[in-house]
């Protein structure tokens, strides 16, 4: 793919948070240089390089202002970096949903993984609509899959049940716009200037200023682990004017106030405790607002692992018994992303003006340029 074959404009196919955050960062000043990490799970053969690399030369001037590494490996190993892009934020921070679409579209086919089939796409969406019920579900999956298929994709999602997508092309199905809430890449950008206590915090306060009114006001909380006590200065801020809380807490970390599994820090398969997005971490961090007198102005929407069929049926389950036991819902919507087998690639930001930092769980650790080559 080059960059010829590539649409006109990357706005449309891009995940609508980093399209917003980086409204945020243009209006406050803040262009400070990033490293981003880019890697898979597993270990598979890598394609998708070429691609990756023409939507950001033809999308960023990094060509000028940074660098672009890539791996000289033919296969990788579990979260190896298959790039690292190094520039000022605001240069391609729009690009994430765009480049990791596309190298995931390249490994999943190098790997003998099928084409997303739309049929399958909408029937899984009716068996989780039947699941969740009233509780409206979000697709954000545009990273996962290539830019070129997101609009069907998407319009496959929203026939099965969902209500909307992250996407400006995916919600053009319902003729609407792409919804989403705030980016851990945001937020991991203010720590270095407010600290990591301050940082979810700023987050929110910076939305709140910047966005129109009509945007709900969602605020990621899970960046440096803090889900409890960022969830409630926040609430703490909004007062009494409507908020939610979005809980997207990786499979490294054990939520605020968590509790491990057996004993250690693993999965549970029910979905109660240990690492990850727990039904535990969904009720302390409910619990924790209505507790403090933000009950009835606030709400929780989940993500992370949403699409699986039996997570689904335990956070249901979980939030028919904590209705009951509160009056309260345990949470008011789910994102997901995986709702077709695929290999995924993540991007990971793990460095801001050269200072390490990065979303707690997901430190990039000591990273051999050995084995990678400048490409810009």
């Amino acid at each position: 793919m080059n960059n010829e074959m590539l649409p006109e404009k990357h706005e449309p196919y891009t995940d609508k948070y980093f399209l917003r955050a980086n409204e945020i960062l243009k209006k406050e000043g803040l262009n400070p240089k990033v490293s981003m990490k880019v890697f898979a799970r597993g270990q598979e053969k890598i394609a998708g390089l070429e691609q990756a690399l023409a939507a950001l030369k033809k999308y960023s001037d990094l060509e000028k202002t940074g660098e672009v590494w890539v791996t000289k490996k033919k296969t990788y190993e579990n979260k190896e970096p298959l790039m690292i892009i190094k520039g000022p934020v605001q240069s391609f921070i729009e690009l994430e949903t765009m480049y990791l679409g596309v190298l995931s579209g390249a490994i999943s086919q190098a790997n003998g993984y099928n084409r997303p089939d739309l049929k399958e796409v909408e029937q899984k969406l009716r068996r989780l609509k039947e699941i969740y019920k009233d509780i409206p579900i979000t697709y954000f999956g545009a990273r996962h899959y290539p830019w070129h298929m997101d609009k069907k994709i998407a319009g496959a999602a929203i026939k099965g049940g969902a209500k909307q997508t992250s996407s400006d092309i995916g919600s053009s199905n319902i003729g609407l716009k792409g919804v989403g809430t705030t980016p851990h890449i945001l937020t991991i950008v203010l720590s270095l200037i407010y600290g990591k206590e301050q940082a979810t915090l700023k987050t929110a306060q910076l939305f709140d200023k910047h966005m129109p009114k009509e945007i709900p006001r969602v605020t990621l909380v899970d960046t440096f682990n803090r889900e409890l006590s960022d969830s409630l200065s926040v609430a703490k801020y909004f007062e009494t004017r409507k908020n939610a809380f979005r809980i997207d807490t990786c499979g490294e970390n054990i939520g605020e106030g968590g509790s491990f599994y057996n004993g250690k820090k693993a999965r549970d398969p029910e979905y109660k405790t240990g690492t990850g997005v727990t039904i535990e971490l969904a009720k302390n961090l409910r619990l924790n607002l209505i507790n403090n007198g933000y009950g009835d102005f606030t709400e929780t929407f989940l993500s992370s692992g949403f699409g699986d069929e039996e997570k689904a049926k335990e956070f249901v389950k979980a939030n028919h018994e904590f209705k009951k036991q509160t009056g309260y819902s345990l949470f008011m919507g789910v994102g997901i992303g995986e709702v077709y087998p695929a290999k995924f690639c993540t991007a990971d930001l793990f460095e801001v003006n050269d200072k390490p930092l990065s979303k707690t769980g997901r430190e990039a650790g000591n990273i051999d340029y050995n084995c990678l080559e400048r490409i810009i």
